[in-house]
């Protein structure tokens, strides 16, 4: 019971903090260094103490790709699109792992994972999201039917 506590718990702050509204430019002398310590940070640091070789990797390879896109194709879109959904996998991750880990070093990164994530987001909510956002449109743009997503700091 506990787990799934814990669970929806930091689900709940999560969706919260990638709520769909506008972005507006606050606090990034604050902000950005905390995205950079928590999200690269200390997410690194706990991935690879865990021994997740593949998936740190993997991870670093999109939000390596993500960025290089951004800053090298001018691709802002799909740059920070990946930056995003590795963003959130590294939201996912100590939850996944404070379920099935029976570790005490594994959970104990973990819970300090889920803590400085949520605080991040919390600080986000409170002091503003950098102005970085991404537009991408999915689906004929035509027909009416076509799904829009904005996927923000």
């Amino acid at each position: 019971m506990k787990r799934i506590l814990i669970l929806f718990s930091f689900l709940g702050f999560t969706i919260l903090g990638m709520g769909a509204r506008e972005a507006k430019a606050a606090n990034e002398l604050i902000t950005i260094p905390m995205i950079l310590a928590d999200y690269n940070g200390w997410a690194y640091t706990e991935i690879f103490e865990d021994n997740a070789q593949v998936y740190g990797w993997t991870s670093a390879g999109v939000d390596a790709l993500g960025w290089g896109l951004f800053f090298a194709a001018n691709d802002y879109d799909a740059g920070l699109f990946l930056v995003n959904i590795d963003g959130i996998g590294k939201t996912v991750y100590p939850v996944v792992t404070l379920l099935g880990a029976s570790d005490p070093g594994v959970r104990e990164r973990a819970w300090i994972a889920v803590g400085t994530h949520t605080v991040t987001i919390t600080t986000l909510e409170l002091l503003g999201r950098p102005a970085l956002s991404v537009q991408t449109s999915l689906g004929p743009s035509h027909d009416g039917l076509g799904l829009s997503y904005a996927l923000k700091f």
